[in-house]
């Protein structure tokens, strides 16, 4: 019972990171959100009324179509990912607890911040093995069926969902460009880091392809 509350303290630990991080990524918007945020903006012009938190969740439930013939199957985990983090984002959104920066070196620090901790974040709550969210199973349906990188993949992924993004009318900008090619190096990195730590509970470590 002390292990199951352990793992599952550290999965929403780092769903909350994950969404701190998204938080940080959306209020850069000077330099250009992030390619699944340029998809979600893109989607919310003809869905005015539904928050991006809410539209988070729609897209999530979508994508696990074509992950689960990937063979990533939806756990109970994925489904908490998707509620929860879709929750804690229209939360955060309608806080206000940061302001849309007005210099392009704190749009910057944002960026920065965000990437890393979304890297960091989505480290620990994959790292835990209770079941990968929509968008990262995706990236490991991906990275075991193509045996590239997960940064390619990520980057890849990331690439095609700006694309869309942007048909719909959503917002780019250098920092958009940024994310995607430095997102999948950031989740790589959080998974080596954090298949080093001893106090990470989980029976192995996230097996990926190099």
């Amino acid at each position: 019972m002390k292990t199951f509350l352990v793992k599952y303290l550290y999965f929403f630990s780092g769903i909350f990171i994950t969404c701190i991080g998204n938080y940080f990524l959306i209020n850069a918007q000077n330099l250009g959100v992030s390619p699944w945020d340029v998809f979600h903006l893109g989607i919310s012009k003809y869905f005015p009324y539904l928050g991006l938190g809410t539209i988070g969740i729609i897209v999530g439930l979508l994508i696990l179509i074509p992950t689960s013939f990937m063979g990533i199957k939806p756990r109970i985990g994925t489904f908490l990912n998707i509620y929860i983090f879709g929750l804690m984002l229209d939360e955060l959104m309608s806080s206000h607890l940061l302001e849309i920066p007005t210099s392009y070196i704190l749009s910057l620090v944002y960026l920065i911040i965000g990437i890393l901790t979304t890297g960091i974040g989505t480290a620990v709550y994959l790292h835990t093995d209770a079941g990968a969210g929509p968008r990262d199973a995706l990236m490991l349906g991906l990275n075991q069926k193509t045996h590239l990188s997960i940064a390619q993949v990520r980057s890849g992924i990331e690439i095609m969902v700006v694309i869309l993004g942007y048909i719909l009318g959503g917002p780019i900008g250098v920092g958009t460009l940024i994310f995607s090619l430095t997102i999948g190096i950031s989740v790589q990195w959080g998974m080596k880091w954090v298949n080093q730590l001893k106090f990470i509970i989980s029976n192995r470590p996230v097996e990926v392809s190099k």
